[in-house]
């Protein structure tokens, strides 16, 4: 067994949120937009287990479906977490 360190854990958090979220997957968000897109998910999921259930649910019924929005959610997550010190609102894509 080992230990997700802090920025792993954020990853899988981040994309659980923009799976569970209502932006279309390949569409070019800025960090203002993942920002919002992972807040209304918290939101409406209530926290981070009922984003787990949800993509687990997901993954339930359409795995092929599923395991393509978890990629692009991942990729979207990664670019994300590596320009949230640089691209705070300047509007550029991350994806």
């Amino acid at each position: 067994m080992f230990d997700l360190d802090e920025s792993s854990l954020a990853l899988a958090c981040m994309t659980d949120a923009l799976f569970c979220s209502d932006v279309e997957s390949g569409a070019a968000l800025t960090i203002t937009q993942v920002a919002r897109a992972i807040s209304e998910a918290l939101r409406v999921h209530r926290d981070w287990n009922g984003l787990t259930r949800a993509v687990r649910t997901a993954f339930a019924n359409e795995p092929a479906e599923a395991a393509c929005r978890e990629e692009w959610c991942r990729r979207v997550a990664e670019r994300a977490l590596n320009w949230a010190d640089i691209a705070l609102d300047c509007g550029d894509s991350l994806v």
